[in-house]
């Protein structure tokens, strides 16, 4: 049986190789034919198995619509999918809002979002028509307040997040009025949401920043309980992750398949997995304009670093 590891290299080595060839020209075109296969690429926010277990109902819709076969490219950072993606390697990929703006403006506006699931509630998460970054302390730990954390350990998730580094850099840090790096002690990416809040857990941090449907996805997985974490900051509602095209490399006609289909996701089996798997109700259209928002708080994310 292939462990993990080799898995994720034998991945990352056909990404590579295929990103290669596309360096040295064989990018399609804008206007070129319609790929014979399509390539999903997901933003890395837990193991692979478990993204492609919960994903596996919107390939199966897509090679449903689209009569072609779907694969996946599961990138080892945010930066290495949005090259892939820029590159053309990635025909869909599956971002959060702050990565989606970088593969936009990377891509000169190729890269478009088209739709997103509208994620439910859970033990952590309230049902809203979008997400927020949490900060998060044990339950039973003395911090009651942000106050309370002042020279202690905070656990971010990576540079690229937008509710686990960009988010509460931006917004916490002017609630705090001044950076994180000078409230806290010490204040280190973890590497992944789950990762971030299994750091205050195990006593490696003292909080964590995280998207609110991360912890839900986690205990899912039975990897900490809905009692485990007491919020003591939530940020202001963010965009949810858009899904996003390479729209130069796909016809208006596939696209237009692809989209109506995804739409419908809550009438078809495959769909309707997906839609539990990741604690959605549905999928929904979503244009760029709706991430108008976050690139104001990109633009003062510097002042903050």
């Amino acid at each position: 049986m292939p462990t993990r590891a080799f898995l994720r290299l034998a991945l990352w080595a056909r990404a590579a190789i295929a990103m290669l060839a596309l360096a040295l020209g064989s990018a399609l075109p804008a206007g070129a034919q319609d790929p014979d296969v399509i390539t999903i690429g997901v933003i890395p926010f837990e193991e692979i198995q478990l993204t492609a277990e919960k994903f596996k109902g919107v390939v199966k819709t897509i090679e449903k619509a689209s009569g072609k076969k779907v694969e996946w490219y599961f990138p080892t950072s945010y930066a290495s999918l949005i090259e892939s993606h820029r590159r053309g390697f990635v025909h869909i990929g599956y971002y959060g809002p702050e990565s989606y703006i970088k593969a936009t403006e990377a891509s000169d506006g190729k890269i478009e979002a088209f739709a997103q699931a509208m994620w439910g509630g859970g033990p952590y998460r309230t049902k809203e028509d979008g997400y927020r970054s949490f900060i998060i302390v044990k339950a039973d730990s003395p911090y009651k307040s942000l106050a309370d954390l002042k020279g202690k350990n905070l656990a971010l998730v990576s540079a690229s997040s937008t509710s686990g580094n960009l988010i509460p850099k931006v917004e916490l840090g002017k609630e705090l009025n001044t950076k994180l790096s000078s409230h806290f002690k010490s204040v280190f990416y973890a590497g992944s949401h789950t990762a971030a809040a299994l750091a205050v857990l195990q006593g490696r941090a003292d909080a964590a920043a995280v998207a609110d449907v991360t912890l839900d996805w986690a205990v899912d997985k039975k990897e900490f309980d809905g009692k485990a974490f007491r919020i003591i900051w939530k940020s202001s509602k963010l965009p949810l992750d858009p899904f996003a095209w390479r729209k130069d490399l796909l016809s208006p006609q596939l696209r237009e398949k692809i989209a109506a289909a995804m739409m419908e996701l809550e009438n078809t089996p495959e769909g309707k997995e997906f839609l539990k798997k990741t604690r959605s109700d549905k999928v929904e259209p979503v244009n760029d304009k709706a991430y108008d928002g976050i690139r104001a708080v990109m633009k003062e994310h510097k002042a903050w670093e």
